[in-house]
């Protein structure tokens, strides 16, 4: 029936061109209009013409992606990105029928016969490329918006209450919530809190999964045969419970719709904080009175803002405040425009590099570009290759530094610094442009854990990362299956580097795949990686993002391609990894690993984490350690012989898991010969009782409650000697008592960061002596049964950050920890709110002595 599926495409594409005015570019309609008129022409020809299955097919497949691009789910927002999408997609279009009509034309000629037409439109389309058209510095300027949000969360009906907060993008929606949710007359107000980002491309499952994550006190882990849907699980854990959830970027009432049930209303006070772009959005999720709607910032706000970001609160060259204000006036009181531009402007202080700046628009994208394009050139690729990343997702920078150094794109400049330094220098610099937005650092130096893109940054991004061929976001250019299906083949036959769902890899119809070296992958429920990648046989980077389901790559599909250099992900072992001689990151999503002794052959080998390894196997006779390895992570039950420590002689980041039965009973598993790791800088010791995995994870998220750990007993020390260098340490589960363990590790000359959780130390009295943790910037006490704490102001002279978490048997804190002149933090949980009163004190004492900057945190768990 090919005339009937000829003429339906021509009524719908009459239909677009009559009533879709509204999103009818100039250019959109042209591509409409050869689409029609090359429809007409093979109607015309059809009679003469043998395989008219061909043509039908040709028919119905273009009508069915028309039908889709022009569907009211899909016009009804119009961003940048989809426009360009839909234009290429035409273009893309009205190239194949262009294709068809050509070889419909050579038949009827007698030019050609239609069993040497192939089936497939790439072999003769004159095809275009779809691609290749072109804290204190936060709340600078909200201090009004905080007042009136905390005062609408604090106070008002002990019903739920639901709070809207709406304004365009870059008006610093989530930057004004952020603010609030840390604040501590807001945090301790609240049993609970959680927060989640929806985004556009939203999933229920994933919106719940990462609630649970970001509510600490609450175990994800389920029995496997357990049938309790998570839904239910979020909503019995906040019954009874007041809570504060924040709901970050809603694009529309059905994702409103699938969530409003986790949150029971039992009177409590609870309080929800929704926010949106999208007016109609607000009203539907709250009532009208409870919106709160952002403006701009005004000039005096606006030029504070851009002073402070610009020169951190110090003096600002008169020479340069004329001009100044007339780059803040362009920016229209919005908060991304003016810290995006001071993040340029910071790096030059010069009157003609400004008024090169002040020359712009003044619109958020033209700001942006003009940030990008100052970036040293070897920073750009690094930026844009961050469009690989979904949008809102959060991202790793361990993970992110290392992609970079895989792909090429850092290098040493005069070779006083590792690859890696340079990599974090790169990523620094972005930060202080305000180009990267930091979610989490590391108390201890200020160091970024983890990262993203702002919504309107990333959009610029992904664009000229598709324009210089850094990377391909598949999802961004064609945002449903049905697109993919159609067009991923030719869209990324162009490009070296895609980011790509799980779905798309799974196409069977990749002419060009062979020509691949880097992959995205992003998990999509239920597509599993069977032979998906086995055809992209010049890959070199393999990163998959953490999914919530279990990825399994099987052996043959990632030990083939040889030129890998980076995986991450969750790969099934053999002793076929002997082939990978480049890999140098090997990163696994699973507990339990059995590492195959071929692993010692990977010379290139910098870094081997996964959730846990089973025991590393020696090999036999002599061979050769891996010299480059920098990191392993968490390996269990590690027998630490002299030969392991040959072995592995460079080492700077090492994770070990021991059980109980095995430790106290085996001389090997003893830690004195960690004193050989000369450049051993990072450690953590975890030690367990024998606890099925499942209760170890328990006990780790708070599931098993400090009466049974209880009667776990404790550890012998087993003489263990931590090598000097030591600048962070992690103990878990020890149970030994305070003077014994305090007096090995306070001796350590370099020791910057301490982390003692889960009953490390056992003992209801600490104190501390002169001339121990001359270097400690940081202390974290996690679970302990600790009643009394004596020290002095001398004993901790460097502290600048001192953490409780569940600790209810402390009920005070040394009055002389006020006097540490360098202490900036004191961060306290739920479990211990006893200790306020003497954090106040000390805030107090602080305050007198000159350090304004010092505070008190409270944090949910």
């Amino acid at each position: 029936m090919a005339y009937e599926a000829l003429d339906d495409l021509q009524q719908i594409l009459d239909q677009i061109l009559e009533h879709r005015y509204d999103i009818l570019t100039h250019s959109i309609k042209q591509e409409i209009i050869s689409i029609r008129d090359h429809s007409i022409v093979l109607q015309w020809n059809l009679k003469h013409y043998p395989n008219k299955q061909r043509i039908r097919e040709a028919a119905s497949s273009t009508h069915e992606i028309i039908e889709h691009l022009f569907s009211e789910e899909n016009v009804s927002y119009i961003g940048p990105i989809k426009q360009a999408a839909r234009l290429a997609i035409l273009r893309e279009l009205a190239a194949r029928l262009e294709s068809t009509v050509g070889d419909v034309v050579d038949c009827i000629k007698g030019k050609g016969s239609a069993g040497s037409v192939t089936d497939s439109p790439d072999v003769r389309s004159s095809s275009r490329s779809a691609i290749t058209s072109s804290k204190d510095d936060d709340v600078v300027g909200f201090e009004q918006d905080v007042k009136v949000i905390k005062r609408r969360l604090l106070r008002g009906s002990s019903k739920l209450h639901v709070l809207p907060i709406v304004g365009t993008g870059g008006i610093g929606k989530t930057t004004l919530v952020k603010i609030v949710y840390d604040d501590v007359s807001a945090i301790k107000h609240f049993d609970i809190c959680g927060w989640v980002t929806i985004s556009q491309d939203h999933s229920v499952e994933r919106i719940v999964l990462n609630l649970l994550a970001s509510m600490k006190g609450i175990s994800t882990v389920r029995d496997a045969e357990s049938d309790i849907p998570m839904e239910t699980l979020i909503c019995e854990y906040l019954m009874g419970r007041k809570y504060l959830i924040v709901m970050d970027d809603i694009w529309s009432k059905k994702a409103w719709d699938d969530v409003k049930m986790l949150f029971p209303d039992v009177g409590n006070g609870s309080r929800i904080i929704v926010t949106t772009r999208l007016q109609d959005v607000a009203a539907y999720v709250g009532s009208s009175s409870s919106i709160y709607t952002m403006s701009p910032l005004d000039a005096y706000h606006s030029w504070n803002l851009l002073k402070h970001k610009v020169f951190a609160g110090t003096y600002f060259p008169i020479e340069l405040e004329e001009i100044g204000k007339k780059i803040v006036q362009n920016c229209g009181g919005l908060p991304l425009s003016i810290v995006v531009v001071a993040g340029l402007l910071s790096k030059v202080h010069t009157i003609s590099s400004w008024e090169q700046i002040a020359a712009n628009d003044g619109q958020v994208e033209t700001i942006i570009c003009s940030s990008y394009t100052h970036l040293p050139n070897n920073s750009k690729p690094c930026l844009l290759y961050m469009a690989g990343f979904p949008e809102d997702q959060e991202i790793r920078v361990f993970e992110l530094v290392n992609l970079w150094i895989s792909e090429g794109f850092v290098t040493c400049s005069n070779g006083s610094k590792s690859l890696e330094e340079e990599a974090e220098d790169c990523f620094d610099d972005l930060v202080e442009r305000s180009l990267v937005l930091v979610t989490s650092r590391r108390k201890s130096d200020g160091k970024t854990k983890s990262c993203r893109l702002h919504d309107l940054v990333r959009e610029f991004l992904v664009r000229e990362a598709a324009k210089e061929k850094v990377i391909l976001s598949v999802m961004d250019y064609l945002p449903t299956p049905i697109l993919r299906k159609h067009f991923v083949p030719r869209l990324i036959k162009d490009h070296h580097s895609i980011s790509a769902s799980s779905y798309d890899l799974h196409l069977k119809d990749y002419v060009h795949s062979s020509h691949i070296r880097t992959i995205i992958c992003i998990p999509k429920k239920g597509y599993r990686s069977m032979g998906a990648v086995e055809k992209f046989s010049s890959l070199r980077v393999l990163h998959v993002l953490r999914g919530n389901d279990y990825w399994v790559w099987e052996p043959g599909q990632v030990f083939n391609l040889v030129h890998l250099t980076y995986i991450a992900s969750n790969v099934i072992f053999s002793s076929a990894i002997s082939k990978l001689q480049n890999l140098q990151t090997l990163i696994i999503y699973r507990s339990e690993v059995d590492l195959p002794i071929e692993i010692w052959r990977l010379r290139q080998l910098k870094h081997l984490i996964a959730f846990s390894f089973l025991p590393l196997p020696l090999p036999e006779g002599k061979k050769y350690p891996l010299q480059n390895l920098q990191t392993l992570l968490l390996v269990t039950n590690l027998v630490w012989s002299r030969r392991m420590v040959k072995m592995i002689p460079n080492i700077k980041k090492l994770g070990i898991s021991y059980s109980k039965a095995k430790f106290d009973s085996d001389a090997r598993y003893r830690l004195n010969n960690l004193k050989y790791l000369c450049g051993l800088e990072k450690l953590k010791l975890e030690m367990h009782g024998d606890l099925s995995l499942r209760e170890l994870e328990l006990v780790k998220r708070g599931g098993i409650s400090f009466k049974n750990l209880d009667k776990f007993e404790g550890f012998s020390f087993g003489g263990i000697n931590f090598p000097s260098q030591l600048r962070r340490l992690t103990l878990s589960g020890w149970r030994l008592s305070w003077s014994d363990m305090m007096t090995t590790i306070g001796s350590l000359p370099n020791l910057q960061v301490l982390k003692l959780r889960n009953y490390a130390c056992k003992g209801s009295y600490w104190m501390t002596i002169e001339g121990n943790f001359r270097e400690l910037r940081v202390l974290l006490i996690d679970r302990s049964d600790l009643h009394f704490w004596r020290t002095e102001a001398s004993h901790f002279p460097r502290l600048e950050c001192l953490m409780f978490r569940r600790c209810r048997d402390l009920s005070h804190l040394p009055s002389y920890i006020g006097d540490i002149p360098t202490l900036k933090l004191i961060e306290l949980d739920n479990w211990t709110t006893s200790l306020y009163l003497s954090a106040v004190h000390i805030v107090e004492k602080q305050r007198s002595s000159g350090n304004d900057s010092f505070q008190v945190r409270f944090k949910c768990s």
